[in-house]
């Protein structure tokens, strides 16, 4: 199988363009989960992207392109979170058009929003982007057993959130 590079060639359009063509409502639906807000996940996406840019010819594989803008995306919503150390969070997610969340993952979107940003990071990173714990460790620059307590603290509050509401079931007698 070809690999196809990254590297502007030739042909007259730039691969890199092509991929977030192709890409760009995957990463954005993924930024979206580690913000938890519509226009942060645009802006860290759009970050992600120019601070990628400039190193598209390093990248000798296309199929590397997509994670070396997840890394970004992460390690730059850390940064910014490390930075700050508060959220500003809303209660209600907008309507828009193009939103990156389906309407049946509106309630996993609320519960996300609630996550502190590190344990929202794990979920997203082993759960949506499919890593292993020993990777989402290394891509938030924490120790496996940091990134196990994270993923289990996180874990917790989404089933506590997110079972379904056990009704008590009167018996006649």
């Amino acid at each position: 199988m070809k690999r196809e590079s990254m590297r502007p060639g030739g042909s007259g359009s730039d691969p890199f363009d092509e991929f977030v063509a192709a890409r760009y409502q995957a990463l954005l639906r993924g930024a979206y989960l580690i913000t938890g807000d519509v226009h942060d996940a645009r802006d860290l996406l759009h970050d992600a992207l120019a601070r990628v840019y400039p190193k598209r010819t390093a990248i000798r594989d296309a199929r590397a392109a997509e994670a070396y803008v997840r890394t970004t995306m992460v390690r730059t919503h850390v940064s910014r979170w490390r930075r700050t150390r508060r959220e500003v969070l809303t209660p209600v997610l907008p309507d828009s058009p193009g939103t990156p969340v389906a309407e049946h993952d509106e309630q996993l979107a609320a519960v996300m929003r609630t996550l502190p940003p590190r344990q929202r990071a794990v979920v997203v990173l082993r759960y949506y982007v499919d890593l292993p714990v020993a990777q989402v460790a290394q891509e938030l620059g924490c120790s496996v057993a940091t990134a196990k307590t994270h993923l289990a603290r996180a874990m917790k509050t989404l089933r506590q959130e997110l079972a379904p509401a056990k009704e008590m079931v009167g018996h006649g007698g």
